[in-house]
């Protein structure tokens, strides 16, 4: 993760080359922070899918079992 952040701090002050002061410099890397931070917060949520596929069957078999009692009523 920190190879990352220092790889995109690389990347994003290629472009000024120079910065007039540290202060500049110091606002640059910590907006670039913030903003990982923020991606990171917000990502994407990893769900355990077989609690889901075990709630999908359970549904399913419901089903079944009320279409069955359609057919035969």
């Amino acid at each position: 993760m920190l190879e990352r952040l220092h790889e995109e701090i690389k990347r994003r002050t290629r472009v000024a080359r120079l910065f007039p002061n540290e202060a500049s410099l110091l606002r640059l890397v910590s907006v670039i922070e913030m903003e990982i931070s923020e991606d990171w917060i917000a990502g994407k949520r990893y769900l355990d899918m077989n609690v889901e596929m075990e709630n999908e069957n359970e549904s399913a078999d419901s089903n079944e079992k009320r279409i069955y009692r359609k057919n035969v009523a």
